[in-house]
């Protein structure tokens, strides 16, 4: 069980809003972890997003760790330093379990791939179907690209792209493997 966290405000402004810090919070946030997992091997932590809506992903992160020593190794106040002005960090806590109102996962959607690419697929697997065929059918649908997302920046190949996350409502509390953005739809976070 995840029994520890640590929440990230972002201090938006009129000059910094809060789309851009979302997008330099999480990456010093991705680096931290994907440090963690080179070093340990394991990555121990998921992320929530208790302002979670619609079209917004709000101003709040929530860090969760099983254990308090992971989130203080872990230094997110070392990692948001260059930020310091543009956040505020709530020291380490207890999850509160008379304020939890119910568990959800949070993990990275992935709208499919082009529409030619979809069509190659689906003619592929349905021999009766041609290929301009399946193009057609393809441009019919809709793609999914009304969910929150994170503008982020590849350090490695420098492209941008946009990280949809998805909140997926659980009945119970699991836990199974965060990626190193600690988003997993196995792993189900307490919402309060």
């Amino acid at each position: 069980m995840l029994s520890y966290y640590q929440e990230i405000t972002l201090l938006p402004d009129e000059e910094t809003p809060a789309f851009f810090l979302m997008s330099k919070v999480f990456l010093q946030i991705h680096l931290a972890l994907g440090h963690w997992k080179k070093h340990t091997g394991t990555q121990p932590f998921g992320i929530s997003f208790p302002q979670y809506g619609e079209k917004s992903l709000g101003v709040k992160i929530r860090i969760f760790a099983e254990k308090r020593d992971q989130l203080e190794q872990l230094d997110m106040g070392k990692a948001l330093e260059r930020l310091s002005d543009y956040v505020h960090l709530t020291s380490i806590r207890r999850v509160p379990a008379n304020r939890i109102t119910g568990y959800a996962s949070f993990s990275r959607y992935q709208p499919d791939a082009s529409v030619e690419q979809k069509a190659r697929r689906f003619s592929a697997r349905h021999q009766d179907t041609s290929y301009e065929e399946a193009l057609t059918l393809m441009k019919q649908k809709k793609e999914d690209y009304t969910k929150p997302f994170i503008h982020m920046k590849s350090l490695s190949g420098g492209q941008t792209f946009n990280l949809f996350i998805e909140k997926i409502p659980q009945a119970n509390p699991t836990e199974g493997t965060c990626s190193t953005y600690g988003l997993s739809r196995d792993t189900a976070l307490p919402d309060f």
